[in-house]
């Protein structure tokens, strides 16, 4: 199972409920493929049923696709030396 540390899901958090922009409604940060399958991403979406969900203060705040599950599993989402989100 994919660990998502403290600081990673209160970065995630702020950033969903900062936003002024009334589009991110009920949607969350999914971790998504890129075009060409060789790195992961975060995509503004609707977590869906066979998704596995991170929540932050009651909100759904991550959500990662059964299809990402097993590649994922024994990582873990953190922030990173420069501040940025990143898989260990």
């Amino acid at each position: 199972m994919l660990e998502v540390s403290q600081d990673a899901k209160k970065r995630l958090h702020r950033s969903l409920t900062s936003s002024e922009d009334q589009a991110v409604g009920d949607k969350c940060f999914r971790i998504v493929p890129t075009a060409h399958e060789l790195f992961l991403t975060l995509k503004l979406a609707r977590p869906k049923d066979a998704d596995e969900t991170y929540e932050h203060k009651g909100r759904v705040i991550l959500a990662l696709p059964e299809s990402l599950q097993q590649k994922c599993a024994n990582k873990r989402l953190d922030i990173g030396s420069r501040g940025r989100l990143e898989f260990a």
